[in-house]
């Protein structure tokens, strides 16, 4: 077993105790059986546990894991964060998404470049697929339609 295989292991195993651990955070802060939108992200932390992990095991599937992660994180940051704002703080279970999310950009890159020295240049391509530009266009764009949403369609 090779050290990147070693390394490539502990943060798959991260990313699952991470997202298991959020489940659990996220179950007792708003319980499905309670109200009809604890179902929602309830289904999408099961998802974060059970498939996303797994999706960064192979190469082929390498690319899905890393959408399905950087979405999830995304959209759990605006609702968790609109939730935080209108009703009680929860910027620590946002944290917990980033971190995650840190961990899929760690294995995907891992996996896709190999090294630092691999990584292309970046110029304009920073805003697009995989580059970290390509989550911060798709946060402020799907946060605007989020407000836009809330703002015009309550």
């Amino acid at each position: 077993m090779t050290i990147k295989t070693k390394v490539k292991t502990a943060l798959i195993a991260g990313l699952f105790f991470l997202s298991l651990g959020g489940l659990i955070l996220h179950y007792l802060i708003h319980p499905a059986a309670k109200a009809d939108y604890g179902y929602v992200p309830f289904f999408v932390g099961l998802i974060g546990v059970v498939i996303t992990p797994w999706l960064f095991i192979s190469r082929k599937t390498l690319h899905a894991g890393y959408l399905i992660n950087g979405f999830t994180v995304i959209i759990g940051t605006i609702t968790m964060g609109h939730f935080a704002l209108t009703r009680r703080p929860i910027w620590p279970d946002i944290a917990i998404l980033w971190a995650k999310f840190s961990i899929g950009y760690v294995l995907f890159h891992l996996e896709v470049f190999g090294n630092l020295e691999a990584a292309p240049s970046l110029g304009w391509r920073t805003f697009r697929y995989p580059h970290f530009g390509y989550w911060i266009v798709h946060l402020a764009a799907l946060s605007t339609v989020y407000t836009l949403g809330f703002l015009f369609w309550r």
